[in-house]
């Protein structure tokens, strides 16, 4: 074998040096996610007034160190003031605190009622998926059957036989959500049972059990998130609509549809009853939204 020579090498220019290096660094999917959702400033002012509707919640009634059920009928029906920054109702009690109560319970209602139906919807929509044929027929159908009646309908009956409570609220809404959820989570199964690694897993001998909820809901995770987050504005909606109603939770403890319907009553001669707690929770819904949509966004592959 011949010797090399030197003379057929040449020196590399310091320009050419880098055109193989990879600039980018790695990321992970959860990284490019939230890059992603960075860059949406809707979703980023969305997310910013949850959270201040969460500490309003927790603090708002140590700020005044107030009780959402003292009354003093001497201070009825008074505008906002530094001693009341929302004024006071029908019986004197501080507006501010029961705002501050009535989000803990509205958002306690809309992420509890969330999680129920995301439980609830994640395994029947997995299990009519995964297993198709008439079993997925039949349980679709069911799904349509249930989706095909008012739910409000459904919740005015369930908590006419339950009654009246903070928990009864909870369950009914959560129990009466779950449809959209099912019908999500058995497209993506549709999908993923196709692939290759479903494949591999049977091949290696992994048990149904094990596909569907260690392979197949992980990588359905995205659009189950998504989902999860539009329907905590539905939830808090419904709760609102019920306590209008006077279906929801019992007096004196508040939440935002309670006050409404309270405002309702003296809004040609006191509006600010009606003003906030339909400003809180028009705004609340409409940062869940905001929230939701950029969350879609920033999770879909396609938009890397």
């Amino acid at each position: 074998m011949s010797e090399m020579n030197p003379i057929s090498f040449k020196k590399v220019p310091k320009s050419e040096k880098n055109t193989e290096k990879i600039l980018r660094p790695s990321s992970t999917f959860l990284k490019d996610a939230w890059y992603r959702f960075k860059r949406n400033k809707l979703g980023l002012f969305g997310a910013a007034i949850i959270i201040l509707m969460i500490l309003f919640a927790v603090f708002g009634p140590i700020v005044i160190k107030a009780d959402y059920m003292t009354q003093n009928l001497s201070m009825a029906y008074q505008g906002p003031s530094a001693g009341h920054p929302m004024g006071t109702d029908a019986l004197g009690r501080d507006l501010f605190v029961r705002m501050a109560y009535g989000a803990r319970i509205s958002l306690s209602c809309g992420f509890v009622a969330a999680l129920i139906s995301l439980v609830i919807g994640v395994t029947y929509g997995t299990i009519a998926g995964f297993v198709g044929g008439a079993v997925d027929n039949v349980m679709m159908r069911i799904v349509d059957i249930i989706s095909s009646i008012p739910s409000m309908l459904y919740l005015i009956l369930f908590m006419v036989v339950l009654g009246n409570s903070l928990w009864n609220v909870f369950l009914v809404i959560g129990i009466t959500g779950w449809q959209g959820m099912a019908r999500l989570v058995r497209g993506e199964v549709l999908s993923l049972k196709q692939r290759e690694f479903v494949l591999a897993a049977k091949v290696s001998n992994v048990s149904n059990w094990n596909i569907m909820w260690k392979h197949l809901i992980p990588n359905a995770f995205g659009p189950i998130i998504v989902s999860m987050t539009l329907s905590i504005p539905s939830a808090i909606f419904l709760e609102a609509s019920l306590q209008f109603l006077g279906l929801g939770i019992t007096a004196p403890m508040p939440s935002w549809g309670g006050l409404a319907q309270e405002g309702i009553g003296a809004i040609r001669t006191f509006p600010h009853m009606l003003w906030y707690p339909a400003l809180f929770i028009s705004i609340t819904i409409l940062a869940f939204n905001f929230m939701g949509d950029a969350l879609r966004d920033a999770l879909d592959p396609k938009q890397n």
